[in-house]
């Protein structure tokens, strides 16, 4: 099976949200993929198996590496701090919120997901 086709099944289990076989085929992607050819996207998609799977420290170390290849996309600040925030980790999270609204001032999610941390987190610190 070239790559291409372990891609492309990755991304079909993923769609049917078959998430443990989906990231065995996105390991053996990024097994086989030389390190230069490796993407914001696969990491992502990576980082949202695992974190389907429980394992969200280490879809939260993939989303860092797919921030760090597209360090002026939003959309990587939001998935993070999505990530961060079903951790518990509120400032992290509002940290990346901010972060991703910086770069894309449109995202209304994100602002909303922002608002309901910080009175959250307001009213933790009363």
């Amino acid at each position: 099976m070239s790559q291409k086709d372990i891609r492309n099944k990755a991304e079909v289990l993923m769609k049917n949200r078959e998430w443990v076989l989906a990231l065995i085929e996105w390991e053996k992607w990024h097994e086989l993929i030389d390190e230069n050819e490796k993407n914001p996207n696969s990491y992502h998609d990576l980082g949202i198996c695992k974190f389907n799977l429980g394992r969200v420290k280490e879809a939260i170390a993939d989303l860092d590496k797919a921030a760090k290849l597209q360090p002026d996309y939003g959309y990587r600040y939001a998935s993070r701090g999505w990530m961060k925030q079903s951790m518990g980790d509120i400032n992290g999270a509002i940290e990346d919120y901010k972060r991703a609204i910086e770069l894309d001032p449109e995202d209304m999610y994100t602002q909303n997901n922002l608002i309901i941390l910080e009175e959250k987190r307001s009213k933790n610190s009363r």
